[in-house]
């Protein structure tokens, strides 16, 4: 929320007097041409830090203590040496009202006056310069090479405006931190012939110039990117509650505005106007305060609750969004769906809107889930309790149960209050999987903990596969919202690697983007080991970190979540979650397959019949619409079980260059009413979003048998569902491939032309692709040269493919157990052994 009050360093001139004094001076500076079209008050966010060191006795003044002032960059946007030279007019800051202010709280946009958010909590300013000047004097200790210590000591004195007598291993702390704003009149000029000019000013002085500016830092920052000027900006609407004013620094309001004159101007002279009559102030991005005010900085332990606060609770996350690097998007959404309405209940309960109650955080290992949980309770202000199985289970029967009512009451005692359940897939998976009596309990009082858990308490959870976790947990009214967290975007792996190499000696030409590039599909735990992997190799080397160190790490490391979809190198394709959609389209769909019907063994006469009817209408599909030919879009493959439908169905995707979508029967049924019908319109829901796409529906016999012999409403909802979704496909670049043992136990309306125009039966390989398939599971094998396979092809007529790769694993073992290489006798010996399981 936009605080009521903040402090400045200065005041500035009234908006019509610089504007004025711009437009004298336009036509020498830019031109005839020239024209503004923005002009902006900007509250710049800096910390003013003040420490103290003991001088080191080099100078004429001698030993002691002393105390000096530098002044950190609060969008932590590299912008410290920069912001040195108002270091005197921070040491005398004047307290302002912004309630008079246009932020834009009637627009989405930023309004005439601008206030940037601090993107970082004080504690994490706090530790900076004590941090850095500490790895230098640890690096010293350590004898490593001087020249990086003295390399880095100079440039971090340089970036800080240290005293030259301030050793680092005299840093004696930091004594205050106080925030403070910067306000800058910012002026955006149009140029028909060039690029537009930003130009910077704080006095009428400043706007007469026709030279270089002392602020042309803040000019080239804001024109490198003009989005920054939205971007870090307060713009959303809500109520700041005139008794508790939101504070950034201290002192009282002396009822001054901004401008220091009782104006706000706007571009034209007019006064921006004061607020309207409920005092409304925008609330967009939150100014993060881990001091907490009164909040205590111990944790509370509630009467009852055998375990301990202290070791699960932070009273004080020192973390915010600021500190999580790129995931841009996720942090919108994570903004729009849970910020903003525990932010204003009210205004959401206006619109018939709940709070959100429950969020789950999804997605592969290492990706941030715990990271990101810790930064919104930062970003909300409230306390962060984490809690993991190992801290709810118990050898002691119902135990788990009371450990889970432990957590909640210790979560209200400490409200309001961020509670993380890490991995629920394992503290309340399926519950009919579980044999364990007291793990259903705890599972059961889970539920109802949830059911009862109050305002002031936000639960997150956190998983790595969506669908291990109990239906009753993730439905709705419990966990409103589903959350992705993907691997990191391009934006946000080069974020992630220069948060990890700050504060390292780095070469100034260091190239991230090959480094990014290489690192595609990388969780974010991976890009922290490269970096310190790269720091290693540069310490080895007595060099600082450079292009070639970061590639070598790389090369070496490969990502923890490579089967993740759309994780793939460069040119992999993405996967998209459709919203709304509860079924999860990562864990269902392979973005790209690698086989093609080259990889199917035999079966020429299917292959030729699907890239018949199939993949040639696809492919030429003006050409068949000329003579009035329609592309195929469904197919039925059946026949006996093992003989490669699944494979094969998969060959056909690689070969349509497209993505796989498969489900089986698990996959859509459920025990609740209406929900399979949902999972199938969900289904479709997803291929239709990442088309063009194969959706393969194995054992379609289990999804949409006969339905005069279904007793189930439910089923028959699905069974319906499905045939809407069919009839729907004609304009979509989605084809079905469904698969049966059984075609007789389809639903008939399901197989009538229009929905599956072909059928096409997967029989048993015949003898040229029962040698092929053989081959294939021996290729990396020892095997006798010159094997003859006439004897083995014709006793095992009638094997299904998965019968040929049992019969080969048992040949290779006879081969062990004799300590030879594979032969006619050992195959053989294996087809005795091995009976065909679609036989009789």
């Amino acid at each position: 929320m936009i605080p009521a009050e903040i402090d400045v360093d200065r005041t500035l001139p009234s908006g019509g007097a610089v504007k004025h004094a711009l437009e004298s001076y336009a036509e020498a500076a830019v031109g005839t041409d020239a024209e503004i079209t923005r002009f902006h008050r900007v509250f710049y966010p800096v910390f003013r830090l003040e420490y103290e060191y003991e001088r080191s006795g080099r100078l004429p003044w001698g030993d002691g203590t002393a105390r000096s002032v530098t002044l950190l960059d609060g969008l932590w946007a590299d912008n410290h040496a920069a912001l040195q030279q108002y270091r005197a007019g921070a040491d005398d800051l004047e307290t302002v009202s912004l309630r008079a202010y246009d932020f834009g709280r009637d627009r989405s946009g930023p309004g005439r006056s601008v206030l940037f958010d601090f993107q970082v909590p004080t504690q994490r300013a706090k530790r900076l310069l004590p941090e850095r000047l500490g790895e230098i004097a640890e690096s010293r200790a350590f004898d490593d090479p001087p020249s990086i210590a003295s390399s880095f000591s100079e440039r971090l004195a340089e970036t800080f405006d240290l005293p030259a007598d301030l050793e680092p291993d005299s840093f004696g702390g930091v004594v205050d931190v106080t925030r403070l704003y910067l306000p800058f009149w910012v002026c955006e000029v149009y140029r028909p012939d060039d690029r537009d000019l930003i130009g910077v000013v704080r006095d009428v002085e400043d706007a007469r110039g026709d030279g270089e500016s002392a602020h042309d830092w803040l000019s080239a920052f804001l024109r490198e990117d003009k989005g920054r000027l939205s971007r870090f900006a307060h713009t959303a609407t809500g109520r700041a509650a005139p008794s508790e004013p939101v504070r950034d620094g201290a002192g009282s309001s002396d009822g001054n505005d901004a401008s220091g004159d009782g104006s706000t101007d706007s571009p034209d002279g007019s006064a921006d106007g004061p607020a309207d009559s409920s005092d409304r102030v925008g609330d967009g991005r939150s100014v993060p305060n881990p001091d907490q005010g009164s909040r205590s900085s111990e944790p509370v332990q509630p009467d009852g609750a055998e375990l301990e606060a202290r070791t699960l609770v932070d009273p004080s996350p020192d973390r915010c969004f600021g500190d999580v690097g790129g995931m841009v998007e996720l942090e919108r959404t994570l903004r729009r769906t849970i910020v903003d309405p525990v932010r204003r209940p009210e205004a959401f309960r206006e619109y018939g809107l709940n709070p959100v109650s429950g969020v789950l955080l999804y997605g592969p290992p290492g990706c941030g889930k715990t990271y990101v949980a810790g930064a919104l309770a930062g970003e909300l202000d409230r306390s962060f309790l984490e809690v993991t199985p190992a801290d709810l289970s118990s050898k002691y029967m119902g135990k788990p149960a009371e450990n889970v009512r432990d957590v909640f009451s210790i979560a209200e005692a400490n409200a309001p209050c961020l509670l993380f359940l890490d991995e629920i897939d394992a503290i309340a998976s399926a519950r009919e999987d579980r044999s364990s009596t007291s793990e259903r309990g705890m599972v059961n009082q889970l539920l109802t903990e949830l059911e009862d858990v109050s305002e002031e308490v936000l639960v997150l959870a956190a998983t790595n596969l969506l669908e291990d976790v109990d239906d009753a947990i993730v439905r709705t009214g419990r966990f409103d919202e589903r959350i992705e967290v993907p691997p990191p975007d391009p934006p946000a792996r080069r974020e992630i690697l220069e948060i990890h190499l700050q504060g390292r000696p780095v070469c100034a030409d260091v190239d991230l983007e090959r480094v990014v590039e290489r690192t595609a599909g990388y969780a974010a735990s991976d890009l922290e080991y490269v970096a310190t992997d790269a720091a290693r190799r540069a310490l080895g080397d007595g060099a600082e970190i450079d292009t070639e160190h970061l590639l070598a790490s790389v090369s070496e490391t490969d990502s923890s979540v490579p089967d993740w979809a759309g994780s793939a190198l460069g040119t992999a394709k993405t996967i998209t979650q459709p919203d709304g959609v509860e079924l999860s389209a990562r864990s269902l769909m392979t973005p790209s397959v690698d086989r093609g019907f080259d990889d199917v063994g035999g079966m020429d006469g299917l292959k030729d019949r699907l890239r018949e009817r199939v993949i040639d209408p696809l492919e030429n599909a003006q050409r068949y619409a000329e003579y009035g030919l329609g592309v195929t879009t469904g197919v039925v493959l059946y026949g006996p079980p093992g003989c490669g439908k699944t494979y094969v169905a998969g060959a056909l995707t690689g070969e349509l260059d497209c993505s796989f979508l498969e489900v089986t029967p698990a996959d859509l049924t459920s025990k609740w009413m209406g929900k399979p019908a949902q999972n199938v319109s969900d289904l479709f829901e997803i291929a239709r979003a990442n088309a063009p796409c194969l959706v393969f529906l194995d054992e379609i016999d289990g999804i949409a048998g006969s339905r005069g012999e279904r007793e189930g409403a439910s089923q028959r909802q699905m069974v319906n569902q499905l045939l809407t979704e069919l009839d729907g496909l004609t304009d979509e670049d989605v084809v079905v491939v469904a698969a049966t043992n059984l075609l007789e136990d389809v639903d008939d309306a399901i197989l009538r032309s229009g929905r599956f125009d072909e059928r096409i039966e997967v029989p048993p390989p015949d003898a040229a692709a029962r040698r092929e398939i053989l081959e294939v599971h021996l290729r990396d094998r020892p095997v006798a040269d010159g094997l003859p396979w006439e004897a083995v092809v014709e006793y095992t007529d009638g094997y299904a493919a998965s019968d040929l790769a049992l019969l080969a694993d048992n040949a290779a073992r006879a081969a062990m157990r004799a300590g030879d290489r594979v032969r006619e006798r050992h195959l053989l010996e294996a087809v005795s052994e091995t009976g065909s399981s679609i036989d009789g």
